[in-house]
């Protein structure tokens, strides 16, 4: 809590004041000053209160209106307190203005300070229960739980029991020194009995679920739904014993309750429901019913993104990406300005390779995000792999324009792009220039040393420096099978058949099998150590598959 809102907090003692200093007459300054105040030009009315005192020492509420602006300043801490503390020795019987300073010594950190002040409000004022929940918060900062316990006492015997007052005597308990839980919520069932209410039969069912009691917990979970049909933390606690009995269709049927309702913070559903998904195969089996909660989760919170971005997600990782595109598109329209909102949708497109969409979204995003390096490379990616790379060489280029030397990552990922173009388009020198400058930022880059390695190798030049840069991405990545190929392919053309073969193998272990590139060089070099059969049957093989493999 800031200082500015403990004023605004008790704005209500403004008019009280102001109405109280109005049975006495008045000067222009001070009336002129109020207007400035509740106009919001709070330096205008701090100039006229500042003048208002100094003509009229003795007018108190204007020391309190200075404290009030003084205090949306942090900086002017000491101006606050002081103004307040002349305040309460115009008008020492003024309830606002020692409530006040008592909470601004509590937002300060000074709760010795507010205590003794909030135990002689409580004395004066015995029937104001609110200020004995301030003494608690306060004998709990001083971690003395007796006092706050004894204060907790007085609203019990003020007020008469409530849930409010149970469930804070369990909190206060747990705080002790070696508390004994089933002792305490013992209590809490006896209170319960006298005072029965949705929430507190829920705080005892949520303890025996915790303590593996089901049916317990089920018997408090149902008395609190008699009590409240609609009572979604009652209707939570007991989806979850039932999903621990593996009562599924009890389970689904309580969490549907949760789900539908608005009340419940979208945060939360999400947090659950995204640890439910961390199980796939439990996803899948119950696919049905996750479906029906997805189309209850966006009914309950239209247009609320973390809940759209909870069900792309879901829709994502259940195999159906068509339609976690549709929700993260409407999610962008529903959230133009947000680039989470964005970001999420164009990476879906981009994992889903859907270059011309991704191209066309990214170009629209490019307007409301003017200068955003991240949609600029997505779209970069588009062009590239629509092999329109003029345009993809200009975004990649804009990119280098737009950051800063500093931020490294995105500096060499961006060079890297650029040569690999400058290679596609047949320009080796420039290509390689880029991969030079990508490598002085990260000299162990593997994507660039071996794409470096490799298309020397093509040319049969600086094999020597070639296999080099190969073997530090293998050490980097042992059973990464492109980088694999890439060392055994130099192994090969430097004469070392044997030593390839061995690598080969190795790749072959690790997804060689399905690269038409890796199987060709594994036959070609089996065919040059005599091994024709074998050879033979991984040339097949490649010939199989499609060139793009």
């Amino acid at each position: 809590m800031d200082s500015s809102r403990i004023f605004r907090t008790i704005a209500c003692c403004f008019f009280l004041i102001a109405s109280l200093a109005g049975l006495r007459a008045q000067s222009v300054t001070y009336l002129d000053a109020l207007k400035a105040y509740q106009l919001g030009d709070v330096e205008e009315a701090l100039q006229l209160f500042r003048s208002e005192v100094k003509d009229n020492p003795g007018n108190d509420a204007a020391c309190y209106y200075i404290a009030s602006i003084c205090a949306s300043d942090p900086s002017r801490g000491l101006e606050t307190e002081s103004w307040l503390k002349r305040a309460m020795e115009l008008s020492p019987d003024n309830f606002w203005y020692q409530y006040t300073l008592a909470m601004f010594y509590i937002q300060t950190e000074r709760p010795e300070l507010a205590a003794p002040m909030l135990e002689k409000l409580t004395a004066e004022y015995p029937r104001r229960s609110d200020l004995y929940f301030d003494l608690i918060n306060v004998y709990l900062t001083e971690n003395d739980i007796d006092k706050a316990l004894a204060a907790l006492d007085k609203i019990d015997a003020l007020k008469g029991k409530s849930d409010v007052v149970g469930l804070t005597r369990v909190d206060l308990q747990l705080k002790q020194p070696n508390p004994d839980p089933d002792s305490i919520y013992s209590g809490l069932a006896r209170y319960y009995e006298e005072c029965r209410s949705p929430r507190l039969a829920t705080a005892l069912g949520d303890y025996h679920a915790g303590s593996f009691r089901d049916s317990a917990a089920l018997h408090y979970y149902e008395e609190a739904l008699a009590m409240d049909p609609d009572f979604s933390p009652a209707w939570w606690g007991k989806a979850g014993v039932h999903q621990m009995l593996r009562q599924y269709d009890q389970f689904f049927s309580s969490l549907s309750h949760v789900m539908r309702d608005p009340y419940v913070q979208p945060q939360a559903k999400a947090a659950q429901l995204e640890q439910m998904f961390s199980n796939p195969q439990f996803v899948r089996t119950f696919m049905d019913e996750f479906d029906q909660i997805m189309i209850d989760l966006r009914t309950a919170h239209p247009g609320e993104s973390a809940i759209d971005e909870l069900v792309g997600g879901y829709y994502y990782r259940s195999g159906r990406p068509h339609l976690a595109i549709e929700v993260m598109r409407q999610n962008m329209e529903q959230h133009p300005d947000s680039p989470d909102a964005t970001m999420q949708y164009l990476f879906l497109l981009y994992y889903q390779q859907a270059w011309q969409a991704l191209r066309e979204e990214a170009t629209a995003a490019m307007d409301r995000f003017p200068g955003n390096p991240d949609i600029i490379q997505l779209r970069a990616i588009a062009y590239t792999q629509e092999r329109n790379y003029p345009s993809a060489l200009e975004d990649y280029e804009s990119i280098l324009r737009l950051i800063s030397p500093a931020d490294t990552t995105v500096m060499k990922v961006t060079c890297a792009s650029i040569g690999d173009i400058h290679h596609q388009l047949g320009d080796s020198k420039k290509a390689y220039k880029y991969y030079e400058k990508a490598l002085r930022i990260d000299p162990d880059y593997s994507p660039v040393l071996n794409n470096y390695a490799y298309y020397l190798s093509l040319e049969g030049k600086n094999l020597k420096k070639a296999k080099e840069m190969s073997r530090k991405t293998i050490a980097a990545e042992p059973d990464n099978p492109t980088y694999l190929d890439t060392y055994a392919w130099i192994l090969h053309l430097m004469g070392d058949d044997i030593e390839a073969k061995a690598i080969f193998k190795h790749a072959m272990l690790y997804g060689g099998k399905e690269s038409r590139t890796i199987l060709e060089h594994y036959a070609t070099v089996l065919e040059r150590l005599g091994e024709k059969d074998l050879a033979n049957i991984y040339f097949n093989q490649a010939a199989a598959m499609s060139a793009d493999d």
